[in-house]
């Protein structure tokens, strides 16, 4: 027990010095705001029920530094019972030339998520450049500039780009800016290692060019989530790591509100978690599994301490590890991000993300979880 243990700390030691050199890896970009864009661009944003925050991401998208020939919103109503479906309607007859409804095609009306809508959008344009963001995100004014010169300039054909959780400085909104801060960061990390493992769909973009060469979304179709992520796979897979890129750039930095209720916050987590087991790269299967046994492995060894089964300072050493590594790998994330990083947060953090990361991994795997007022089962 005592050498599992110790070997645990070793390889959670060396998993974080390969984070924190994929993250350096990656070399800061900045927006050359003179430059005059060339790249067409299709903005895509399925919508369900956004009607409180639905006009400040149109507006956001209005104010884009960008040239109104070469950039086109696509909004998609995915059967909204609020005022969502007036206030689309009033947006394009206002913007013609700027906003544009989706249509369901009949090929994508057994897809489940956010697929089939960003699919029927794809085969509307002929756009050189995809992005997809969420209708309750907000949008810097330079977002599709930055996107598309991450594009132009690495010739990537899949740039994942940054998203942080901005609100009230409560002790749970400061939880979750922390969580999600280390999934962005994780996900820019093993980018910048050249092994992909990880994106957020509210910062996305893609060339349609890569996208039909892959067949899109085609395999994942009855899978509710990972419309971002399945792709990325499938297109690392087919082109490898010069293929994805990832935009480390402040002015491209999508911000969206934390979750202020724990029912939303566990089907939320629980729907980003039942996507592991059908990733098709073995590597990124194997990542997840490292990290849900470390975590488990401290919350087992922590309980068996308390009851005098083994020697109290061997889960020490474990948390001791976790705390020294996630706190400087963190801060740095954090600092890109530009969030405040408070260390008693963090401590709450660190201490309560074990039970996190090992509920979530057994609960992704049975039973439902509700989204945009929709049940799905899993399997």
């Amino acid at each position: 027990m005592e050498v599992y243990l110790y070997l645990c700390g070793i390889g959670y030691v060396i998993f974080s010095l390969y984070l924190l050199k994929g993250w350096r890896a990656i070399a800061p970009r900045y927006t050359d705001t003179a430059a005059v864009p060339i790249t067409s661009v299709a903005v895509i944003i399925p919508i369900r029920n956004e009607e409180a925050v639905l006009e400040s991401i149109l507006t956001d998208l209005l104010q884009q530094d960008y040239p109104k020939e070469l950039l086109t919103v696509y909004l998609a109503d995915d059967g909204s019972t609020d005022q969502t479906p007036s206030i689309i309607s009033r947006w394009m007859e206002q913007h013609p030339n700027r906003f544009k409804k989706v249509r369901l095609l009949a090929e994508y009306e057994t897809w489940k998520g956010k697929k089939r809508w960003i699919a029927s959008a794809i085969a509307d344009t002929d756009a050189t450049f995809i992005l997809t963001t969420d209708a309750d995100c907000q949008l810097p004014k330079h977002w599709v500039k930055s996107m598309v010169q991450a594009y132009e300039s690495t010739q990537a054909k899949f740039i994942s780009g940054p998203v942080t959780i901005t609100g009230e400085s409560t002790i749970w909104n400061r939880f979750q800016q922390i969580e999600f801060s280390s999934l962005i960061g994780s996900g820019a990390s093993a980018i910048g290692l050249k092994k992909p493992l990880m994106c957020n769909g509210a910062n996305v973009g893609y060339t349609r060019e890569a996208y039909i060469e892959v067949r899109g979304f085609e395999g994942n179709e009855a899978i509710a989530s990972g419309d971002d992520e399945f792709l990325m796979h499938k297109m690392y897979a087919v082109w490898g790591a010069e293929a994805i890129a990832f935009c480390k750039n402040k002015m491209a930095i999508v911000s969206t509100k934390g979750v202020d209720r724990w029912p939303a916050f566990f089907n939320q987590r629980k729907r980003w978690a039942s996507k592991w087991e059908n990733y098709s790269l073995r590597y990124v299967q194997a990542v997840a599994f490292w990290i849900f046994i470390f975590h488990l492995t401290v919350l087992v060894s922590s309980l068996l301490a308390i009851f005098r089964e083994i020697d109290w300072y061997l889960p020490l050493v474990l948390w001791g590890i976790k705390f020294i590594f996630d706190y400087f790998y963190l801060k740095s994330i954090a600092r890109f991000l530009s969030i405040d990083f408070k260390k008693s947060t963090f401590i709450y953090a660190v201490l309560i993300y074990p039970i996190y990361v090992v509920g979530f991994g057994i609960l992704a795997r049975f039973g439902t979880y509700t989204w945009k007022e929709r049940i799905e089962k899993l399997s």
